[in-house]
């Protein structure tokens, strides 16, 4: 084998007019080897074809027992228990004397005798979504936490949706469903799922048996399930691809927020980014003119929306809260012992008696980050305000950025006092007055209560003109710190006793 130069070396000789003798010489080499590219037959590039080697009857017999154990074994072809070339070895390793190697090399030749193949599938306008679970990175509260994603796409026009969930549940299943057909403002005819377990009770594909509360959905939106077969990627057409699309477009960088409704607004903008400006190749136009045909080919969505919150009960503690999936969240005193109702959703928890609604918190996403909101403790902050020092909800509540902020900068050994005291000018100041106040406060870099007040009288917004001092509410609370003086006398008058 020589290499280009050398090749290019002999053709010039040759066109030069130089005989092979002196070209051989010449180059180093034998003249056979100047002879076979002398007149271009052959390039230095080209490979020789030999004919097929027989196989042996001894192949042919372990390629039989080979075809045999497929046969056998056709229904575990796919999924995390398949079968393949290393337990077709295990299997047939005892009858055959034949390494591993050999039979991955045989097991190749097999596919390549019989390759898979598809059927490639086209939608007409507003005739199918496509639905489809995945996990992916995010950035919640300043750590990376993988999160489950509902992935929805219109294969006739490709415009995808995607809900970033804090679980799998039905519950959240549904709500994902029903916050799509509003994204795509319509219903198509049947909504093509990949065996979702979530909405499956049993079975799959065609024998798929559907949760009630799914069943429920389906029929208020009227659309037909279509349940995919376990493994069967060529049925789903566009959503195969789909995870991986998703999670190039919506968190690709990482999208990163303090709660997941923040995050999901990211990833929406960039979904309806992608549908606004994105050509799928092969495709005469972009997403955007192709969505907006389909659109008008869905059914319209029903009057009522579906109710896609999960309803429980729980008794409300004497802490003020009450515990939603390990989860504690306050509501005001006046609820303490009574039965509430809680309406959760994706990103909302609320808390309901009677008719009337007790308190609203963000859902948590993450083990042990409960929502205690501060302004439900101050009655009973005044009436005990020793215990503001150590009072959890003040330490650890849940805040507006200004007053998270403030109770970050405040370094005084009264801070969770002043903070206090801050939260209780709330019951007579509006919050964008109050938090505009503790905004002034927070850019001196070291934020009190008194320069609140300061600017508050400053603005004369919402203070009187006596200083601030109020005869409808006690402004500050003051923590007394508890006195020794008697015990010390105590102490002093033992001791002269003893003596």
């Amino acid at each position: 084998m020589i290499d280009t130069e050398v090749y290019a070396a002999i053709r010039q000789y040759k066109k030069n007019g130089v005989s092979i003798r002196k070209t051989a010489k010449s180059l180093g080499m034998s003249r056979n080897t100047v002879k076979r590219y002398w007149n271009g037959a052959h390039t230095p590039d080209e490979k020789k074809d030999y004919p097929a080697r027989l196989d042996s009857p001894r192949k042919e017999q372990v390629m039989e027992a080979l075809e045999k154990y497929y046969e056998d074994n056709k229904d575990q072809l796919t999924g995390k228990q398949a079968v393949n070339a290393k337990t077709a070895w295990v299997e047939i390793r005892e009858t055959f004397t034949v390494g591993e190697s050999t039979i991955r090399r045989y097991v190749r030749e097999l596919k390549e005798k019989y390759p898979d193949a598809f059927i490639p599938l086209s939608f007409e306008p507003g005739e199918v979504i496509q639905v489809d679970w995945c996990e992916v990175k995010v950035n919640y509260r300043g750590h990376i936490w993988k999160f489950p994603v509902f992935c929805a796409v219109l294969p006739y026009s490709y415009g995808i949706f995607a809900m970033v969930m804090p679980n799998m549940k039905m519950p959240c299943f549904i709500e994902a469903n029903i916050e799509a057909l509003n994204f795509f403002d319509g219903v198509p005819q049947r909504i093509f799922f990949d065996n979702l377990r979530t909405a499956v009770l049993s079975g799959s594909g065609k024998n798929a048996v559907k949760q009630e509360r799914f069943r429920m959905m389906e029929a208020h939106y009227a659309f037909e399930s279509v349940f995919m077969n376990i493994e069967a990627g060529w049925e789903k057409g566009a959503v195969e691809n789909l995870c991986s699309l998703i999670r190039q477009v919506a968190f690709t960088p990482i999208p990163k927020g303090d709660t997941l409704e923040e995050i999901q607004e990211q990833v929406l903008r960039r979904c309806l980014d992608y549908n606004r400006f994105h050509k799928i190749r092969d495709r005469k136009k972009p997403i955007a003119p192709m969505l907006e045909e389909e659109r008008k080919r869905l059914m319209p969505l029903p009057l009522k929306p579906f109710n896609a919150y999960a309803a429980t009960e729980a008794v409300v503690g004497s802490d003020l809260t009450f515990r939603y999936e390990a989860t504690k969240y306050s509501v005001p005193q006046e609820y303490v012992g009574k039965t509430i109702t809680v309406h959760a959703t994706s990103y909302k928890i609320e808390a309901w008696y009677k008719g009337t609604l007790a308190g609203t918190h963000t859902r948590s996403v993450t083990k042990g980050e409960h929502r205690y909101l501060p302004e439900h403790y101050l009655s009973l902050l005044e009436k005990r305000p020793r215990a503001i020092p150590n009072a959890l909800p003040l330490k650890y509540g849940v805040l507006p950025p200004e007053l998270e902020k403030f109770r970050s900068l405040n370094q005084a050994k009264d801070k969770y006092e002043q903070l206090a005291n801050v939260l209780m000018l709330g019951r007579r100041i509006d919050a964008e007055t109050l938090l505009r106040a503790v905004d002034y406060a927070n850019k001196t870099g070291s934020p009190s209560y008194d320069s609140i007040r300061f600017y508050l009288e400053a603005h004369n917004l919402g203070m009187d003109n006596n200083g601030g001092k109020n005869t409808r509410t006690a402004d500050r609370v003051v923590v007394e710190k508890p006195q020794f003086t008697a015990y010390d006398e105590l102490f002093m008058k033992e001791g002269d006793d003893d003596e």
